[in-house]
């Protein structure tokens, strides 16, 4: 095989390779729309297990609103926090906090 032969191979390579990249940079451009509706199931799945749970403990203890306020504010924070972590990345993978970018 010439040389000419295998830089024209190489140079092909490196076109799919780069056509692919840039596919794949597209296809996450589109994919916004699946974060909206994450961030809204985070909030709204800390609100309701806040609330399910504040609501149980006091038909347990029978203190009507006192833990199903206190439970909805904490499932409300915890939802808060989740929205957070999707919208800035933190906490998608194991060890999410990078030293040296403190």
């Amino acid at each position: 095989m010439s040389t000419l032969n295998k830089k024209e191979n190489l140079s092909k390579r490196i076109d799919v390779a780069l056509a692919k990249k840039d596919y794949k940079k597209t296809f996450k451009d589109t994919d916004s729309l699946n974060i909206y509706y994450r961030v809204g199931t985070e909030l709204l799945a800390g609100l309701l297990i806040g609330a399910g749970l504040g609501w149980t403990i006091d038909q347990w203890f029978n203190t009507t609103p006192l833990f199903l306020l206190v439970f909805f504010l904490l499932g409300g924070v915890a939802g808060i926090y989740n929205l957070w972590r999707v919208l800035t990345g933190k906490g998608l993978k194991m060890g999410f906090f990078n030293e040296k970018e403190k």
